[in-house]
């Protein structure tokens, strides 16, 4: 009997240590968005990450000129901003990291 346990829970820890690596657990990025205008001052708006493979879209409103989007995956994305007031600037393509905290600086007109 003592030897058919030992047999059982070594299978269990050979078992436990193959599959364990085989599922990394990753958490999605915090993105930091400040934005600017070409004279440094900070400017407010909505700014939006569109996946450039499709999905869902993150987005955020900034308040004096930051604002933070929680649980992005990791990937290519669109990022579009739309001011207060006055003209948006151009989309541009970011990449975000799958996981950590990345800052996203976006230039405004």
């Amino acid at each position: 009997m003592p030897r058919l346990r030992t047999l059982v829970l070594s299978l269990g820890l050979a078992l436990g240590f193959a599959l364990g690596p085989a599922s990394p657990a990753f958490a999605d990025a915090l993105v930091v968005v400040e934005v600017r205008g070409p004279d440094g001052t900070v400017r407010d708006g909505q700014v939006t990450l569109r996946p450039a493979s499709g999905g869902a879209p993150h987005s955020c409103q900034t308040t004096h000129g930051t604002c933070r989007i929680t649980d992005v995956p990791g990937g290519r994305y669109v990022v579009e901003f739309a001011p207060a007031s006055g003209e948006a600037p151009p989309t541009r393509t970011a990449m975000i990291p799958p996981d950590g905290t990345v800052t996203l600086h976006v230039a405004a007109r």
